[in-house]
């Protein structure tokens, strides 16, 4: 949906807005179905800004501590934050406890959990790798973890390496899975095509309601 107001302008003009809404400035003398035709050619454009300006919304709606005791959702298990001077960095049973030095620190803490989410998130994600990659290219992909606001993830054919957003560890393995293989069927089709879209419901059937249901939840903003 959009909301087109006429002004006396040269060109239609297209915006998203903070809410995530479509609005569109055109002259009088452009009909609605030219309108919408423009809409369409920009529909893989517009439906990333959508998300986008949906995606930073949300996040003004939360903040998040890592102190000692916090809930947080981590690949989908609700889990206890602990951290401790000694021993290894660990996922045991309901919690995850943290090492490092000076546990008081909050910047320490939060660079221990980034740590801890990269680890977890990389060897999940190359197990994945080894296991869906083989229809795309003729080796594993590299594979780059990077904090991003505004993107899940990244793929670059020609080079054969994927950037996942390391923020996908607080995720279920279900959005981290449709992420991998939407950046995985770049390796066939390099634009956001028809032909894209179909290559990925051949092979991940509910891509979509996996995506809605990825972008309608807040960006977990711990690391």
């Amino acid at each position: 949906m959009y909301e087109c107001t006429r002004k006396k302008v040269k060109n239609v003009n297209i915006r998203v807005m903070p809410n995530g809404k479509i609005a569109v400035s055109a002259p009088s003398s452009v009909a609605f179905y030219r309108i919408e035709e423009i809409l369409r050619t920009k529909q893989d454009v517009l439906v990333r800004a959508v998300d986008r300006a949906l995606m930073r919304e949300r996040e003004k709606q939360f903040c998040y501590a890592c102190d000692e005791g916090s809930r947080i959702s981590f690949l989908g298990k609700d889990v206890t934050l602990r951290f401790s001077e000694r021993g290894v960095s660990r996922m045991q049973g309901e919690e995850i406890i943290l090492v490092l030095k000076k546990t008081s620190d909050a910047e320490r803490r939060k660079e221990a959990l980034k740590r801890f989410a990269e680890k977890t998130l990389r060897a999940y994600t190359l197990a994945e790798f080894e296991r869906v990659y083989l229809p795309f290219v003729n080796a594993v992909p590299a594979l780059k973890l990077r904090v991003m606001r505004a993107r899940w993830g990244s793929c670059r054919p020609k080079t054969a390496v994927i950037t996942l957003n390391t923020r996908l560890a607080f995720y279920p393995t279900e959005y981290i899975d449709y992420v991998i293989m939407h950046e995985m069927t770049h390796f066939l089709h390099a634009d956001h095509s028809k032909a894209f879209w179909e290559a990925l419901a051949l092979r991940m059937p509910d891509w979509e309601q996996r995506r809605k249901a990825l972008n309608a939840t807040p960006m977990a903003e711990w690391i």
